[in-house]
């Protein structure tokens, strides 16, 4: 048996769905938390239909989105109902369990360190599976539909971040809302340009395999979320951004310009 048999299986398996929703209900409850100031009112401020619906919409919003960029129906993931009743049972763990033990121990770092390879297997065999399916459905040589569904599929819902915010920035005539995409979503564009190139046949890769794929982006991915535990790796991607942006965007040529600017005024006088 290969091995995304091997990680399909895993990924459908009861144990691992049920660690890699409680995750996301963990992530989405700590998001509404930075909201609210007083611990004490916070869980009296959650409506629990629309906490749930989040969590729903967060946990199959890759699913949801690449079936709409293929053509499916878009809601399709949640016609599984034993699926759906796993959700809800992980998100009511998470929000309203008794004296709030489940969120206490999803806040723990053995928690976060039994979460770190699930979530990146997740990711991986999504961003696979949504390669496999764009390729077939454009054609191999689309290059640019095949790269947009892998990343959206694997970043999910954080894929849509910078669309709230232009539409945020848009209609309060503001530019509160930050426009960036997420590391996540940079994670995922990076996995989907490798997979992209797999399907393709290039040589850059120098004969990888699927399989041989499969395994180094699980142990880059994995190595990267314990990395995040340990250091702070947004701020190392932002700064390694600024300095490619410097490069090659503009920043060098205007500091260039000024020196030169300043080289002829200077023989000028």
């Amino acid at each position: 048996m290969n091995s995304p048999n091997i990680l399909k299986q895993l990924a459908s398996h009861f144990i691992f769905r049920s660690l890699h929703y409680t995750f996301i209900a963990m992530q989405l409850r700590e998001e509404l938390a930075k909201t609210t100031t007083s611990s004490a009112v916070r869980g009296k401020n959650w409506q629990p239909f629309v906490t749930w619906l989040n969590h729903v919409m967060l946990t199959y919003a890759g699913d949801i989105l690449v079936n709409l960029l293929l053509g499916k129906l878009p809601l399709e993931p949640l016609g599984n109902f034993q699926d759906m009743a796993l959700c809800t049972a992980s998100w009511y763990l998470i929000f309203y369990s008794p004296f709030d033990c489940g969120y206490a121990v999803a806040r723990c770092a053995a928690f976060h360190m039994l979460a770190a390879p699930i979530t990146a297997i997740s990711q991986v065999v999504h961003i696979d599976k949504g390669i496999q399916l764009a390729g077939r459905m454009y054609g191999q040589n689309a290059l640019v539909p095949i790269m947009i569904v892998g990343t959206v599929v694997g970043s999910g819902a954080e894929f849509l971040k910078p669309i709230a915010a232009l539409l945020i920035n848009r209609c309060q005539a503001t530019n509160a809302a930050y426009v960036k995409l997420s590391t996540n979503s940079k994670v995922s564009f990076c996995i989907s340009g490798l997979y992209l190139l797999q399907l393709q046949q290039s040589q850059l890769l120098h004969g990888i395999s699927r399989r041989q794929l499969h395994i180094y982006a699980l142990i880059t991915l994995i190595s990267f979320k314990y990395l995040s535990m340990a250091y702070r790796m947004d701020h190392l991607i932002w700064r390694l951004e600024n300095q490619l942006c410097y490069a090659f965007f503009g920043g060098l040529y205007a500091d260039l310009a000024k020196f030169f600017k300043r080289l002829t005024s200077f023989f000028k006088t």
